[in-house]
């Protein structure tokens, strides 16, 4: 009778850290199972192990080169120290003893527990073994995220990674700090969706400008391209605040990579944990404005009054229709077929227009050149600061390339360092160019040209969505072409205009 081509398989995973002695460390499997195979008397073609996998799935890459070795017919028999070491998800190590080996002819030995698929009597048991190692995965699980909850609650962070903006104290474990070098791309994602009120827009922009990505921030992606989501998910962080958010999803199961994201109300707020990079006020208007409906086309501008303009009746949505050259705002239930309402049809110009004129009548009693004293830009302006620092750093990042060249040319470094400096120093320089050209204009420290431009702002022509963003509640279109337009201050007297 021929000798058996035995596969020695090992694993070992954060799961089994717990036991109290060391039997289930990688060497003393190993130790084990030759001492086992040496009484047997069987030779050992080959020990395949997995340190540090978990046994709830069997994307292992020693357990896949097992099996293509078994397809090879290069191993017959494969012994571990026990079931568990096969894994612990019940379904797919039942499918594996029960169905897998006998297909390719492979006979199957845990020995701690004194099961040999040669022997039939054994295949009964086995499968409750099997749920018996499953159940112990599920309720080890189930510890540790009760744990991590706890330790959630208490204000610590947990995550692998900090969010876009911050990095962990290296003194104090869980604790979040504020990151120079990039703090300034979570401004700059506020900025500009507070100038457009539009997530896609503001996607948009930041790849036009260049803007570093989460990805690339993390060194995984090369290609810098935001998209909605992305914006979305730094926009609706209150961790940008200062108050710690995290179980904003997690793993469907302890078997599944797929996570499931959690409604806000789900999530794990912990209020002034670190410092913010945004300021609360600022953090509370952008949430208000993602609570609005609002989009930006593919091309041309976004309508000014969308997610602000709705029916007086059944308070559908406006939306909008064109007709040749005049675009009209139409109630939405209406459009949807609902007989509860009317069209409510009104011109989306006449509309503007009366906007615009009952805000000039209400800043008439505002004195442009008291507004801009008051709001005159400070030559100490963050921006103005920030883009020094930039300028500062991009001046080094020159100076350091002429000294690459010469360090190469003298012999201090060698020219395959001298390449791999340079490319380093050219990202770096990449990076801060594009920093440099996210930020907004600086501002000029220049009273008459200030009061000039308040001036220009006051007059409402044209109208900006900044503008009607910042000063518009809602506008309500009633029936006969009337429109109630609140704002976002206290009015004197409650405005209703007529249009055509």
């Amino acid at each position: 009778m021929s000798l058996p081509k035995v596969g020695l398989y090992l694993r070992l995973s954060r799961e089994d850290e717990g036991e109290s002695d060391q039997s289930m460390s990688i060497a003393n499997q190993k130790t084990f199972l030759l001492q086992y195979v040496r009484q047997q008397g069987w030779p050992v073609t080959e020990i395949y192990a997995d340190d540090g996998y978990t046994g709830t799935n069997f994307d292992r890459p020693a357990f896949q080169r097992l099996l293509e070795d078994i397809r090879k017919k290069r191993i017959d028999l494969v012994v571990t120290k026990d079931l568990s070491r096969l894994g612990r998800d019940q379904i797919g190590t039942v499918y594996y003893y029960q169905c897998f080996f006998p297909a390719h002819g492979v006979r199957y030995v845990a020995v701690s527990e004194g099961f040999d698929t040669a022997a039939g009597h054994t295949s009964i048991a086995l499968p409750f073994l099997a749920a018996a190692n499953d159940f112990y995965t599920a309720d080890i699980s189930r510890k540790v995220r009760a744990a991590l909850d706890a330790r959630r609650r208490s204000g610590a962070f947990i995550g692998a990674s900090p969010p876009l903006g911050y990095r962990k104290d290296p003194e104090q474990r869980g604790k979040l700090l504020v990151d120079g070098e990039r703090r300034w791309i979570v401004e700059e994602v506020f900025r500009r969706y507070l100038e457009s009120g539009s997530v896609r827009g503001t996607a948009r922009a930041l790849s036009a400008a260049q803007v570093p990505t989460p990805a690339q921030c993390r060194g995984e992606g090369s290609r810098g391209v935001w998209s909605d989501t992305m914006v979305r998910r730094i926009l609706t962080n209150p961790t940008y605040a200062g108050h710690l958010t995290q179980n904003r999803s997690e793993k469907a199961s302890y078997k599944i990579t797929r996570r499931i994201a959690h409604p806000p109300e789900a999530w794990t707020v912990v209020p002034h944990t670190h410092e913010a990079i945004i300021p609360q006020t600022q953090f509370d208007r952008v949430q208000e404005l993602l609570r609005r409906r609002s989009y930006r086309p593919p091309v041309g501008e976004a309508h000014l009054l969308t997610g602000l303009a709705f029916c007086a009746a059944c308070g559908s949505p406006m939306g909008y229709v064109r007709e040749g050259a005049r675009s009209y705002m139409v109630c939405q239930g209406y459009r949807r077929g609902s007989k509860r309402c009317t069209s409510h049809r009104v011109r989306e110009d006449a509309v503007l227009s009366a906007l615009g004129e009952l805000l000039r009548t209400l800043v008439r009693a505002i004195d442009p050149g008291e507004l801009a004293a008051r709001t005159l830009p400070r030559t100490g302006d963050e921006t103005v600061r920030r883009r020094g620092e930039l300028e500062r750093a991009l001046q080094a990042c020159r100076r350091r390339t002429v000294h690459l060249y010469r360090d190469q040319e003298e012999g201090v470094i060698t020219r395959t360092e001298f390449q791999e400096l340079l490319l380093e120093n050219r990202r770096r320089r990449e990076e801060l160019e594009a920093r440099l050209s996210a930020l907004p204009p600086a501002p000029r420290n220049d009273p008459a040209w200030w009061t000039e431009r308040v001036r220009e702002t006051l007059t409402f022509a044209p109208l900006t969505r900044p503008a009607v963003l910042s000063l518009v509640d809602r506008v309500l279109v009633e029936e006969g072409k009337q429109v109630e337009i609140r704002f976002r201050f206290r009015m004197p007297a409650a405005e209703t205009v007529q249009n055509g």
